[in-house]
């Protein structure tokens, strides 16, 4: 594998005085087109950042490729799974935190578009996560507030009130006096999904950072195969950051409300993170932990840095700052590690029968 430099181009987009942002970009024919965001500026938060975006999405480390940064992740020759094609823009970027989102075309069993938003602390490089910006209180009445929303949308449509449709500015409902095939059946897929948008469990919502609200939005109630039966597709919820002040943690008041640049990430690897340094004191890692808490759950994985390939790690046990990692293939092993109060990761990684080895990251 040969090291580039990260192929740039596109003129820089200014973010900020001290951060830009360049484009990837590559074309396979007039409609698998791909673009993805790299900052610029040498600071340990814009690695942390580039770092944590090309394993996510890109599955690799920046700059380490042999054709294309893309490669990993397009369909292979002659085949058609893969990512078919990527995209980007800049949600919002404050004093304190940067928001993005991915959008791709999709192909495994069907093709789909799909969307991801990452958040990050532009003071540290480290990931946002809703459980960092609120209190377990707090969390829990946004929660109860989103799932009122959501529950008195679908009741409306299903008692023949008009609601916005998912799909544009037009307005829906269902009237109760309709009882075809085709609107029981939507009766019955509403009815069914009720209780779980009541419920509001906002850790699987996609969450965006804007300049004055927060927005949460959560797949739509049909699968698939069923979608033409969903008049009301995704649930698309806005909370104004002023209506939040009683429910934020001191960090999300920091962040959001005071809108300051030096407020102090939690570190606590709930939304996940990027970590560096050595298996041994002679291997050296980079170590990516990911997150459930997202509309796509990320995976972590880990790269010696020597070869920059991508090995998965499942299973992620998180309790009490003890991090639990699991290596699968033909020989398994385990990551224990502990993060502690200065934000490093120590403990061992042990294959399956043989020695412990000390890990040290930071």
């Amino acid at each position: 594998m040969r090291f580039l430099s990260l192929l740039l181009l596109s003129a820089a987009l200014p973010v900020a005085a001290e951060l830009r942002v360049e484009d990837l970009e590559a074309k396979r024919s007039d409609w698998a087109t791909y673009r993805f965001p790299v900052l610029q500026g040498d600071s340990l938060a814009v690695r942390r950042i580039n770092t944590f975006l090309h394993a996510m999405e890109l599955e690799g480390l920046p700059g380490r490729f042999e054709r294309s940064p893309f490669e990993r992740i397009w369909p292979k020759d002659g085949e058609i799974w893969g990512t078919n094609s990527l995209d980007y823009r800049i949600d919002a970027e404050q004093p304190g935190f940067l928001s993005l989102t991915i959008s791709g075309e999709y192909t495994g069993a069907y093709t789909s578009m799909g969307h991801v938003t990452y958040l990050f602390d532009l003071a540290s490089g480290h990931p946002i996560g809703l459980s960092q910006l609120f209190t377990s209180a707090g969390l829990q009445r946004l929660g109860e507030r989103i799932g009122r929303e959501r529950s008195k949308r679908i009741e409306d449509y299903l008692a023949g009130i008009p609601v916005p449709s998912g799909y544009g500015d037009e307005q829906v409902s269902l009237s109760p006096d309709d009882h075809d095939e085709y609107s029981d059946e939507q009766r019955d897929m509403y009815r069914h999904c009720l209780p779980s948008r009541s419920a509001a469990d906002l850790r699987y919502d996609r969450l965006q950072l804007g300049k004055q609200r927060l927005t949460l939005t959560a797949g739509g109630c049909a699968p698939h195969a069923a979608r033409a039966l969903d008049d009301l597709g995704d649930f698309v919820n806005s909370v104004p950051y002023a209506e939040l002040d009683a429910d934020l943690s001191t960090y999300g008041r920091c962040l959001l409300l005071e809108r300051r640049s030096d407020c102090q990430h939690p570190g606590d690897l709930k939304a996940g993170g990027v970590y560096w340094g050595k298996i041994d004191g002679r291997y050296p890692i980079t170590l990516i932990v990911g997150t459930s808490e997202n509309s796509r759950p990320q995976s972590s994985a880990y790269f010696y840095d020597k070869y920059a390939t991508r090995i998965e790690l499942d299973g992620r046990d998180l309790r009490d700052g003890r991090l639990r990692l699991q290596e699968g293939g033909d020989t398994p092993a385990r990551f224990d590690l502990q993060l502690r109060a200065d934000g490093t990761l120590r403990g061992t990684w042990q294959q399956v029968g043989g020695k412990a080895l000390a890990v040290e990251l930071q």
